[in-house]
C-alpha cells in the first residue's frame, strides 16, 4: 500500500504495548496506544484507523463492547483481539460478531506479525483470502503434533503403558476430547480454506455419488471401527453419475459422518441412504441420540460459529463450523440440506444433488 496502514492497539498492560509496538516498527504502520476501551473509542471516532487491536479483558468498556461499536459505527475498520487462554470461547465470540482474527496470549513476534500482515492483504484485496491462505498454512502445520498428541494419549487410556487408575483415566480422557476438538477446528479451517479456493470447472466432472464419494468414507478405518462401536449400515437404492466435485461432497460426508458418532449414542447403529426422487438424488444419515430441538433447528443449526447446547452433549466441543461449511458446499452444487429430528431420540441429517 502506499499510504501508510493507521493501526489503534487497546490494551491495559504497559508491556503488551510496548511489545507490539517493537514487534511492529515498521514504515507501512502508524500505530497509536491506548490503555482503556473508552479511550480507544474516542480516538477510533477522531481519526480513520485501518485496523483496531483490543484487548477483550480491561477495566472499563470490555473489548467485545469496542468490538460491537466498531462494527456498528465503523464497520471499514478491521477488528482484531487479544485473548488469553481462559477467554477463547469469548474470542470465538468475538470471530461471530465480525472480528477479523485473535491473537492468544501470551504471543510470539511471528503470531503478531502474521495476523497484522494478514489483515493488511485482506483489506487490500477486498477479500477474506488471506485468512483463509493463513488458516490453511497454520491448520496443516498443527496436524503432525496434533496427531502425535492424540496417539499418544490413546496408547496411554488403552492401557498398554500399564492400567490407570480411575483419576488417571479421567484426565486422559480429558486429553483425547480436546484432541477431538482441535481436530475439529483444525479440519474445518482446512475445509474452508478449499471451499474459497475451489474451481467451478470442477463441476462439471461426472463422479459416482457412492464410489467416488461415500463408501471412501465409511470404509476409512477410524470411521467404520469407531470408538463408540456404532456399526454403520449403507444402503443405497441408487449409484448415481452427478456433476460435482469429489473432496468437497467428501468433506460434507466426513463432517455429518464425524458428528453422528460424536452425538450419537454408543453401539446403536448409523443408517446412511441413498435414494432417487423428486428432489433428484437424496443422502440421509440417521443416529440414535439427544436428537435436536425445533427451536436450535430454526434459529441456529448451519449458522457459521453456531454451537448447540443439547442436553446429553456436555463436555463434547465443537468448532461450530461443519454444518455451515456442509451447507455452502450443498448449495455449490445446486442442492439443498435439511435435518429432520426427536428430541431424546434421533437426528436424520440430508442433502439433495439435483440429476
Amino acid at each position: 500500500m502506499d499510504k501508510k496502514v493507521k493501526i489503534l492497539i487497546i490494551d491495559d498492560e504497559d508491556i503488551v504495548l510496548k511489545s507490539c509496538l517493537r514487534i511492529l516498527k515498521n514504515d507501512s504502520y502508524e500505530i497509536d496506544t491506548t490503555y482503556t476501551g473508552d479511550e480507544g473509542l474516542k480516538r477510533a471516532d477522531e481519526k480513520e484507523y485501518d485496523i483496531v487491536i483490543t484487548d477483550l479483558k480491561m477495566p472499563g468498556i470490555s473489548g467485545m463492547e469496542v468490538l460491537s461499536s466498531l462494527r456498528k459505527n465503523k464497520p471499514e475498520v478491521t477488528v482484531i483481539i487479544f485473548t488469553g487462554f481462559a477467554t477463547v470461547e469469548n474470542a470465538r465470540e468475538a470471530l461471530k460478531m465480525g472480528a477479523f482474527d485473535y491473537i492468544p496470549k501470551p504471543f510470539t513476534n511471528e503470531e503478531l506479525r502474521n495476523v497484522v500482515e494478514n489483515a493488511v492483504k485482506s483489506r487490500e484485496k477486498d477479500s477474506n483470502a488471506g485468512m483463509l491462505d493463513l488458516m490453511a498454512i497454520v491448520s496443516h502445520e498443527l496436524k503432525s503434533p496434533l496427531s502425535a498428541v492424540q496417539t499418544t494419549a490413546q496408547t496411554l487410556y488403552q492401557g498398554y503403558l500399564g492400567n490407570l487408575d480411575p483419576e488417571q483415566q479421567k484426565t486422559v480422557e480429558k486429553i483425547l476430547r480436546n484432541c477431538e476438538y482441535l481436530e475439529d477446528i483444525i479440519r474445518n479451517y482446512i475445509d474452508m480454506s478449499k471451499m474459497d479456493l475451489d474451481n467451478l470447472e470442477s463441476f462439471t466432472q461426472k463422479i459416482n455419488l457412492v464410489d467416488d464419494v461415500i463408501r471412501p468414507i465409511i470404509e476409512v478405518p477410524e470411521n467404520a471401527e469407531n470408538m463408540k462401536k456404532m456399526p454403520i449400515r449403507a444402503e443405497f437404492a441408487v449409484s448415481p453419475l452427478v456433476n460435482g466435485d469429489p473432496n468437497l461432497l467428501k468433506i460434507v460426508v466426513t463432517n455429518l459422518l464425524n458428528n453422528a458418532i460424536k452425538y450419537g449414542t454408543p453401539e446403536t447403529p448409523i443408517t446412511i441412504r441413498l435414494v432417487e426422487d423428486d428432489a433428484g438424488y437424496t443422502f440421509s444419515i440417521r443416529n440414535e441420540g439427544v436428537g435436536i430441538s425445533k427451536e436450535d433447528i430454526e434459529q441456529r443449526l448451519f449458522k457459521k460459529f453456531s454451537r448447540l447446547k443439547q442436553k446429553g452433549t456436555e463436555g463434547v466441543k465443537g468448532s461450530g463450523l461443519g454444518l455451515y461449511i456442509c451447507k455452502k458446499i450443498i448449495e455449490k452444487h445446486q442442492g439443498r440440506m435439511w435435518v429432520e429430528s426427536k428430541i431424546g431420540e434421533c437426528a436424520t441429517f440430508c442433502f439433495a444433488i439435483p440429476r
